[in-house]
């Protein structure tokens, strides 16, 4: 619905295009493993590797560090409400 139907959602067609970027990049799909960073479990180029290809395929350098900041804090907040097993 983002990509194709965004004035479906009038609080994402009210933002900003750099805002809408910024949204558009929480949901996309990283490959990234949370659970590895969280942990320390790999070395930084097996956590950050499939993360910069990512960043350099699929956005090319349009996304500055307050979008990479934001998927974050978004990632949090998703873990944060999750039910415990």
């Amino acid at each position: 619905i983002l990509d194709y139907y965004p004035d479906l959602l009038p609080s994402f067609k009210g933002l900003e295009e750099s805002e809408r970027r910024a949204v558009l990049f929480t949901q996309c799909h990283l490959s990234f493993n949370h659970g590895w960073f969280v942990q320390a479990e790999a070395p930084p180029g097996a956590v950050f590797t499939k993360f910069r290809e990512a960043l350099i395929r699929d956005h090319q350098s349009q996304l500055n560090q307050r979008d990479v900041a934001f998927y974050f804090v978004h990632w949090l907040t998703d873990l944060a409400g999750a039910e415990p097993t």
